[in-house]
């Protein structure tokens, strides 16, 4: 597919910038100069626990709605990529901004609320800005299922993955880590995510329960991530449980080494990119059916980890002992996990989704006609009824 023309501008408007997305920004910033692009991005704030050095162009503007159309429209993008959730009520004058100006754009969406797929408000509220976009960039190909079917042509898939380029290597011996870290267990459940977020729905609580009932000196839990409550952290078991907290240093060497050290990843509630490190790093993963996001996909049960039904803490017990307990077993889920996340979740395979969703904006743009003549019922109606230019 030939790009537009050279020097096209890409840019991103987002809510917060995690610090695991800053090195998948790198790699797009770079890949798409290769091919003539700018990519640039703006967001109300990047976080602070980033410690990864910015290649792309940035720039941190507090959302208000004024103060983001005079840096779109100083920055003259040929296509615009939205990232932004329901609750960034920035994102409706702005979609309707962008349409009246005519410059195309698109939306970075999982298609839906995943945590509430039966919410028939929240799927109006999507499949209107769908609608209004001119492009749809989708976590997964599930995704699709969420949206309305006119809006399927117009969608790209871009497999939501993490920047595995940029992972550092580790030398260190699993002895080494354990010791570095304080870990006495032989074999190690390793759980990574944010608990403070969702309603607690990563269930951490879960594991809490599970290894209250585990009487055995080699095998231990070791707990990663900020928001662990209170409540929870007081049902611990000393005996075999281990709290780090959050994990942060510049080259991502600590998280890094956890995951190495570890023999299985447990996470009860809501995967998501802590899955695709885990199978990056050869760890099966166990988890319970419920709501999870787009990248459970890549968990294929009975092959690089297990999925029992919800609130079975028996069965996600008996899973975990048996991927310790068989090391045959954990080793062939362990290569099936890695095998799977280099194939369907690379850094590449999801900028190929974005760079040919650009480009059809790009194409979007050079046929775009200014008289209203040209325009669509809608359009017109959205440029009548706006009081705003």
């Amino acid at each position: 597919m030939q790009a537009c023309n050279r020097n096209r501008r890409v840019l991103l408007v987002s809510n917060q910038v995690m610090h695991y997305r800053v090195a998948v920004y790198n790699y797009f910033y770079r890949r798409f100069k290769e091919s003539g692009y700018d990519f640039q991005v703006i967001a109300d704030r990047l976080q602070k626990q980033n410690q990864n050095a910015l290649e792309f162009g940035f720039r941190e503007i507090p959302f208000n709605f004024f103060r983001y159309t005079r840096a779109i429209g100083a920055a003259q993008p040929d296509a615009v990529i939205l990232f932004l959730l329901l609750k960034n009520l920035i994102v409706w004058p702005l979609a309707h901004w962008l349409k009246i100006k005519r410059i195309p754009f698109a939306i970075w969406t999982k298609g839906g609320n995943w945590d509430r797929k039966g919410s028939r408000t929240r799927y109006h509220l999507f499949n209107y800005l769908h609608g209004l976009s001119d492009a749809l960039i989708l976590y997964s190909k599930d995704c699709a299922g969420l949206i309305k079917p006119q809006f399927r042509s117009k969608s790209f898939v871009a497999n939501n993955t993490l920047n595995f380029n940029n992972f550092p290597a580790v030398e260190a011996t699993n002895e080494e880590i354990k010791r570095e870290f304080s870990i006495p267990f032989r074999k190690v459940v390793l759980f990574v995510g944010r608990m403070g977020v969702g309603k607690g729905r990563k269930r951490v609580d879960h594991l809490a329960d599970i290894f209250s009932t585990i009487d055995r000196p080699d095998v231990g839990l070791v707990i990663v991530g900020a928001g662990l409550p209170e409540e929870v952290r007081s049902r611990l078991n000393p005996k075999n449980t281990l709290y780090l907290g959050e994990v942060h240093d510049s080259r991502d060497l600590g998280i890094a080494k956890l995951f190495k050290m570890a023999d299985v990843c447990a996470i009860p509630g809501h995967v998501g990119l802590s899955l695709n490190q885990a199978f990056y790093w050869g760890l099966p993963v166990v988890t319970e059916e419920g709501d999870h996001p787009p990248e459970v996909a890549y968990l294929k049960p009975g092959r690089n980890g297990f999925m029992v039904p919800a609130n079975d803490l028996n069965a996600f017990k008996e899973k975990i002992l048996l991927l310790l307990d068989r090391d045959d077993l954990r080793t062939d889920f362990a290569k099936r996990a890695k095998e799977t996340i280099l194939t369907e979740a690379s850094i590449e395979n999801m900028f190929s989704g974005f760079k040919d969703c650009a480009e059809f904006l790009c194409r979007k743009k050079e046929t775009f006609e200014i008289s209203p003549d040209n325009l669509s019922k809608r359009d017109q109606a959205i440029r009548s009824a706006a009081s705003f230019r």
